[in-house]
């Protein structure tokens, strides 16, 4: 009957207490094959290897096992005893560290230092290559090693003949593999105890496409070469290929303690790492194996992919230019780099490192892809056509292109070929929701307003539901749309789009507001001026103007007409006056929650007692002006004006509220709207659900300001 994996520790364990030690090894080792992390497993073969005199194997084991399980005071104290007993006294200061963060008794991580810091005698020294810490250690590693001599002598096992290697080396390097493989399991069975049949075993069947029967005859390799670490690396790979990352990422490990200076190793366990979101370990990895071996592109690359992930897109700009050094003719590096610069706004850069990517490669989809994406921000629509069609043409089955020329064609004008080509994204994805919510305003353009709904609901995205809402309202279909909003009213919760859409149709159709969020927004208006709050805003808000000349901003074409906006939040990582700045804002916000905290609207009873502020910086050059919008991701919003236009009688530059948007038909030509002409210094706060504009003005005096949402905490899953 197979054993379960307890089982066959605690068979492992009673072997091991009645002094037989092959049998135990053999029930440890199973278990690591099932369980390469196990945490008994390896620090009981760490403990065999010990006492069998052999270090070297005992230090990768007793640090995987504290990896597993850190809490463990014994296996911290092995691993240290370990290390002292090898002579790596820099690693074991490491160790001794990490045992005490690991909540080790520092008194016995420091008599274990004591008690092999001593001065050994010379027969002492000659002893230490037995691994031991006691005399009681020692003479089990003696009594072992002549065991196993008296039964194998001290010769190598016997293997394959030169003769026999050479015949099977020839067809390996010839593509035979199926013969590799049959040669390959009959030197197994003649030299099972011999690595080399193993070896070529398991990559012949990786070869054919096979990587997961490839894994026993690697395994036995492993076990047959246990100072191998390029077969632990192998292994790692394949487990990698197979997607299984923890295990992948242990065989690295194991490559790496037999050989600390493994760049390769340490890359691919920066991929593992990053993989299963251990983020800083993967950075950490990959800068080890930069610093192993600085021309590793690959590695300076991979680092490069993790950091722009995590949007430190500066740091990824250098480890991409730091790729094209090493190695110019690299298209991923120089279409990453464009991704990165498209990031920073810096489109121009961006559209000529993807045209550098497709000179190396010009069957690069992605590329071409990518490129029209650039293009189009650009407002170079038929350039941005053309680059996706090239993508399609390479690669007909790449859902994303279509998508992105769908949005090409809707913004030229074009609806039907724009229909075309998110039809043909959702077909090749199904499940494409933004394919989705896009054919539905193209239906909507195409006045398709029901089959609109089916693909906004299709969608399953918040973002969409209120799209759905407009269109039955632009129908006249107003019983499946009140009915709708009452039943999101009833769901957990807010929908800031769907409270924007129900504030206008209650007022156009003369009902009460059923979505329950904010009713009436229009009272919720409040404007203060930072000078309430600091003495010194004069200051900060040149301070902040200065600063912007260092922002990175983009031509916007989407809200803002005439204008640039800040691509990132600008309260991350904020200078020392942003700081200021959004200090003042909080204390704007506490009392604007003060002043209307007797409402009874869920806006303000479900007030968030946790929240993170989002900003981003705005400037209007002369007819600039934004178009009516709301925020769909905040809860409350509000803006900071840093530079107004001087004042004038048809309200230039002003902000105005309305709960009329998105274009959408009036049937009461009385809607309620108010207007604010700001000062510098102005903090005006409102619903993130009231739409808004800023009226167009004339003059030659640019408009800056910060907007910022304030939006709900989302706990950590």
């Amino acid at each position: 009957m197979e054993l379960t994996v307890d089982q066959a520790l605690q068979k492992g364990i009673a072997a091991h207490k009645e002094g037989n030690l092959e049998d135990a090894e053999r029930f440890y080792r199973a278990i690591l094959e099932a369980q390469p992390c196990h945490p008994d497993a390896n620090h009981n073969l760490g403990v065999l290897a010990v006492e069998a005199g052999k270090p070297l194997e005992a230090i990768p084991l007793f640090k995987l096992a504290v990896e597993a399980k850190p809490q463990s005071e014994q296996f911290w104290l092995r691993y240290v005893d370990a290390l002292l007993l090898a002579e790596r006294s820099d690693e074991a200061r490491q160790a001794l560290e990490g045992g005490k963060r690991a909540g080790v008794p520092s008194e016995k991580l420091a008599a274990l230092w004591e008690q092999n810091q001593r001065t050994p005698s010379k027969a002492d020294k000659k002893a230490r290559q037995g691994f031991s810490v006691s005399e009681k250690r020692r003479k089990l590693a003696k009594k072992k090693r002549i065991k196993k001599n008296s039964v194998k002598g001290s010769s190598a096992p016997a293997g394959p003949s030169q003769d026999q290697v050479d015949h099977l080396m020839g067809h390996y390097q010839s593509g035979g593999f199926k013969e590799v493989e049959e040669l390959a399991v009959s030197l197994t069975r003649e030299f099972p105890d011999h690595p080399f049949g193993w070896k070529v075993l398991s990559a012949a069947i990786k070869q054919t496409g096979r990587p997961t029967e490839a894994l026993s005859p690697m395994l036995k390799f492993i076990q047959l070469s246990p100072h191998d670490a390029e077969a632990r690396y192998n292994l790692g790979v394949t487990l990698q290929e197979l997607g299984r990352f923890e295990e992948a990422g242990a065989r690295y490990r194991q490559a790496i303690a037999l050989e600390p200076d493994f760049s390769e190793a340490h890359n691919n366990l920066g991929m593992t790492l990053q993989k299963i979101g251990k983020f800083s370990n993967a950075e950490a990895s990959y800068r080890k194996a930069i610093a192993l071996k600085p021309s590793y592109a690959d590695a300076h690359y991979n680092l490069g992919i993790m950091l722009q992930y995590l949007n430190k897109l500066d740091e990824a700009e250098a480890s991409y230019k730091q790729v094209i050094t090493l190695n110019p003719d690299y298209p991923e590096a120089h279409s990453n780099l464009g991704n990165t610069l498209r990031k920073l706004t810096r489109l121009d850069e961006a559209e000529i490192s993807y045209k550098q990517a497709i000179e190396i490669k010009p069957d690069y989809a992605e590329a071409h892809n990518d490129l029209g994406v650039t293009l189009k921000d650009l407002g170079k629509l038929a350039e941005a056509e053309a680059s996706y069609r090239k993508a399609i043409e390479i690669a007909p089955d790449y859902p994303e292109a279509h998508y992105n020329l769908g949005i090409t064609l809707h913004e030229l004008g074009r609806l039907k070929d724009a229909e075309s080509s998110y039809q043909h994204a959702i077909a090749l994805k199904p499940g494409y929701s933004e394919a989705h919510n896009n054919l539905g305003l193209t239906l909507k353009g195409l006045h398709r307003y029901q089959e609109a709904v089916s693909h906004f609901d299709l969608a399953h995205d918040p973002m969409a539901v209120p799209k759905s809402l407009e269109c039955l309202y632009i129908a006249e279909n107003y019983g499946s749309l009140l009915e709708r909003i009452h039943n999101f009213s009833k769901s957990k919760g807010t929908n800031i789009g769907v409270a924007a859409v129900s504030a206008f149709v209650s007022h156009q159709l003369k009902i009460q507001n059923p979505y329950e969020f904010c009713r009436k927004p229009l009272d919720h208006i409040s404007v203060s001026n930072a000078r309430e709050f600091a003495c010194d805003a004069d200051c900060l808000i040149k301070d902040i103007l200065t600063e912007a000349d260092s922002y990175q901003l983009g031509w916007e074409s989407r809200t803002t007409k005439f204008g640039f906006q800040g691509s990132g939040d600008i309260f991350v990582n904020p200078s020392i006056a942003v700081s200021n700045l959004e200090r003042i804002i909080g204390q704007a916000l506490a009392k604007y929650y003060d002043n209307h905290k007797g409402a009874s609207e869920r806006f303000i009873t479900s007030w968030p007692a946790r929240y993170k502020l989002v900003g981003w910086f705005n400037r209007l050059v002369k007819n600039g002006y934004q178009i009516s919008h709301i925020h769909p991701t905040g809860w409350l919003s509000g803006v900071i004006y840093l530079k107004t236009i001087p004042p004038s009688n048809n309200n230039a530059g002003a902000i105005e509220f309305s709960l009329h948007g998105h274009e959408l038909p009036i049937i009461d030509e009385n809607i309620p709207r108010q207007i604010h002409n700001p000062e510098n210094g102005d903090i005006v706060l409102f619903p993130s659900s009231l739409f808004h504009k800023t009226i167009p003005f004339t003059t030659d005096t640019e408009r800056c300001v910060i907007a910022f949402d304030m939006q709900p905490a989302v706990d950590p899953t």
